[in-house]
């Protein structure tokens, strides 16, 4: 791997075989993939918009996107008619978010995200993410069942506590708790899930924003949305709760994973962060290209991370706007990065075989050093 680059190329056997007998071409991603993570995604806004601008343009053939979370408001952009206007209006609406107290309640951050989200779709786009041929659109989101299902913290916290101690027990426990609920384009879903119990519904224009909204509104954090058009009853959150970053136990259309994520790991559901050994490793990783900033890069920015949403709590609203505008700026260069490996072919010899029992985040430590 070249020194210092500013993003890191991981692969798994199959996918980087094909990559270095077929260098990187579109036609063989069949699937693009977006990660929960709030305001990490600003760590690869820019890289969104090479991808949009560059690499995906003059698509034809159908791809299936899938995500919770902020991939789902980054997905829906790239299935709009302008998906660079979308981006940039879902990036300018995202960093300038202000609140009139320093503790906005749930309902006051879901009006806002609701408000982005308008924003972004405006008077068609909706319409247009429900009905685009080519970029079908996956939304994950989950419905509570039970107390899961309140808005009252006294039942909703401890029911969320329970759903977590569950889970770490055994991950299939969250089928006690949560149903997956996948809002998709198309007449019939183009991604199916192995595991955990799942809720297919079509989208259609008067479900695009609530399902998006949805699939990012964090238990005690944001209020649920109930019940989007021609979903079944409950209420509705963050689809991260069992696919934060997905474990890649889903069948999608034959071809390659193309999943731009802000960290060179992928965390199976909310609950697993500190759970190390369910990280998804090599094995799973078969078929997908992961591309993310290099540790490296990470490393040089402020306070040595990406953006969180604990950044809205240690941070006064002007250092946090220098703070998150300075990342965008600086992604600009996980992008060129990116772009450069692609154009020239050098992909070939700096992406990063994960095979096995591999970690990842292991692997691009090693080699980004």
């Amino acid at each position: 791997m070249k020194k210092n680059r500013s993003c890191v190329i991981l692969a798994g056997a199959n996918a980087a075989r094909r990559v270095r007998e077929e260098g990187l071409r579109q036609e063989m991603i069949s699937t693009l993939v977006g990660a929960s993570g709030g305001p990490k995604w600003l760590a690869i806004s820019q890289l969104d918009r090479v991808l949009i601008g560059e690499f995906f343009r003059g698509r034809t053939s159908p791809i299936a996107t899938l995500g919770s979370s902020i991939g789902s408001f980054r997905n829906m952009c790239y299935a709009t008619a302008n998906p660079m206007a979308a981006l940039e209006t879902l990036e300018y609406g995202y960093i300038n978010q202000t609140y009139a107290t320093d503790k906005p309640t749930p309902a006051e951050i879901t009006a806002k995200g609701e408000q982005i989200l308008l924003q972004v779709l405006g008077e068609r786009g909706a319409e247009e993410v429900a009905e685009n041929p080519v970029w079908r659109s996956h939304f994950v989101t989950v419905r509570g069942r039970g107390p899961l299902a309140s808005e009252k913290k006294a039942l909703l916290a401890p029911a969320l506590l329970a759903s977590a101690l569950a889970n770490a027990v055994s991950r299939r426990s969250l089928r006690a708790f949560w149903d997956r609920v996948v809002f998709h384009a198309g007449n019939a879903p183009s991604v199916s899930f192995r595991n955990l119990s799942t809720v297919n519904t079509p989208l259609c224009a008067d479900n695009v924003c609530p399902a998006v909204l949805a699939s990012g509104s964090i238990p005690l954090v944001m209020a649920g949305v109930p019940t989007p058009a021609g979903a079944p009853q409950g209420n509705y959150r963050d689809g991260g709760i069992t696919d934060y970053h997905f474990d890649l136990g889903f069948e999608h259309p034959e071809g390659l994973v193309l999943y731009p994520h802000f960290f060179p790991y992928m965390v199976p559901g909310w609950f697993d962060k500190s759970f190390r050994w369910r990280w998804v490793r090599g094995g799973a990783m078969e078929n997908v290209i992961l591309v993310a900033p290099s540790p490296a890069w990470v490393a040089r920015l402020p306070y040595g991370k990406i953006p969180d949403r604990d950044d809205f709590i240690k941070l006064s609203a002007e250092e946090r706007l220098r703070y998150w505008n300075g990342v965008t700026e600086a992604g600009k260069q996980v992008a060129e990065d990116f772009f450069e490996m692609w154009q020239t072919g050098a992909i070939a010899d700096e992406l990063i075989t994960v095979n096995g029992n591999q970690a990842p985040h292991k692997l691009a430590l090693a080699m980004s050093a």
